[in-house]
């Protein structure tokens, strides 16, 4: 076995001083190098040079038969968990099991190696008919988060992710730039309906203006060497109408945390969505490269692809999706080994077919829109 030889050849090597992102990293430049990424936008994102390519034990990652697996089955992302001390490589088809034992499966410092079936990200409109008998979650009359939202002028639907409020106290509502903010394009004071129009049926609530748009954070098309895409963060915020309309509960669950925290691999996260509702999941990890996401959504117009800096993939619990289109928006909250729950980011784009989801961290997104988030309103 691949793994047994490492253990055998590397092994007094290991540095605990390594991490998991210069593991990573190094792994980007020798797939790089060797042509081992899947077509599309990923290649370009990853930098020529490796920080440290001495992390790859050379007996193992200059094999021809490694090579040859990940050649054969492409590589569509590399992701890394500090907190587990793991590198995820991402291919496009599954690997055999007599490929995964040419594998393998640890570099040096003892960094753990896992393989698995993944794609690339990718924001779609014309968002599916919803698990749930109705796309909304009301709580004594008010709308809890994770209900169905929209621009008045486009047939779509996103999520309500969480109440924030700015400096003055305005009560605002939270969720992606391509939800509300029409991918960069949203007239300021726009009505955002809920539910959204898509979802106005004969047999839901009738469609009324929760709020107006008020700002975004923006998603900028353009390749990494050529625009600062550590400014792209899929967020926005509208100006609700009338507090009383609105609850912070998340869905029919729980009152939105109080407390912000960053996400760590590992970590058991849930959310309430528009399509999806309540679900559960697992961090992956983060992309050890900036991530290119495709956005193509009819309603707006938009074709284009975005790269993001820090996108953190997700994976659901049981072989079920943590989320799906029309979940776009939805708050994150992560479960600490304690049992306390923290808000840690907002689900953004997906890949359906290999049961990835993708967040963006939500300190960031409050810290730049000069909001903090709400907890106790309507509960």
């Amino acid at each position: 076995m691949a793994e047994e030889m490492f253990e055998e050849n590397v092994g007094a090597q290991a540095d605990e001083q390594t991490t998991a992102r210069q593991a990573a990293e190094s792994i980007l430049a020798w797939a790089k190098q060797n042509h081992l990424f899947a077509k599309g936008p990923v290649e370009d994102s990853v930098e020529d040079e490796p920080a440290d390519i001495e992390l790859l034990p050379q007996n193992l990652f200059e094999s021809q038969a490694v090579k040859a697996v990940l050649k054969k089955r492409a590589i569509t992302l590399v992701a890394y968990s500090d907190a587990e001390r793991k590198v995820t490589i991402f291919t496009h088809a599954k690997l055999t099991k007599a490929e995964r034992e040419k594998m393998p499966f640890q570099v040096v410092g003892g960094i753990k190696l896992e393989y698995a079936l993944g794609g690339t990200a990718s924001v779609k409109g014309g968002a599916p008919s919803p698990d749930a008998n109705y796309p909304y979650f009301l709580h004594n009359g008010s709308i809890a988060c994770g209900s169905s939202i929209h621009p008045v002028n486009c047939f779509g639907a996103g999520t309500l992710g969480a109440l924030v409020k700015g400096p003055t106290g305005t009560l605002f509502g939270l969720t992606n730039n391509h939800v509300t903010g029409a991918c960069n394009c949203a007239v300021p004071g726009i009505p955002i309906l809920c539910p959204g129009p898509l979802d106005a049926t004969e047999e839901h609530i009738s469609p009324f203006t929760i709020g107006r748009h008020s700002k975004l954070l923006p998603i900028n098309e353009g390749i990494p060497e050529n625009i600062d895409v550590s400014l792209n963060c899929d967020a926005a915020i509208f100006e609700i109408e009338d507090p009383a309309q609105v609850s912070s509960m998340q869905g029919d669950k729980y009152d939105t945390p109080s407390i912000i925290d960053a996400p760590y691999g590992g970590l058991t996260v849930e959310k309430c969505g528009r399509t999806t509702g309540f679900t559960t999941g697992v961090i992956v990890g983060v992309s050890a490269s900036p991530i290119p996401v495709g956005y193509s959504i009819k309603e707006y117009g938009i074709n284009k692809t975005v790269y993001f800096d820090e996108a953190w993939i997700v994976a659901g619990h049981n072989g079920a999706p943590f989320s799906r289109a029309g979940d776009s928006g939805s708050l994150v909250v992560g479960v600490w080994p304690d049992g306390s729950k923290r808000a840690v980011g907002l689900v953004f784009a997906g890949n359906e077919a290999r049961g990835q989801s993708f967040i963006l961290p939500l300190q960031p997104i409050v810290n730049q829109l000069g909001v903090e988030l709400v907890y106790g309103h309507n509960v």
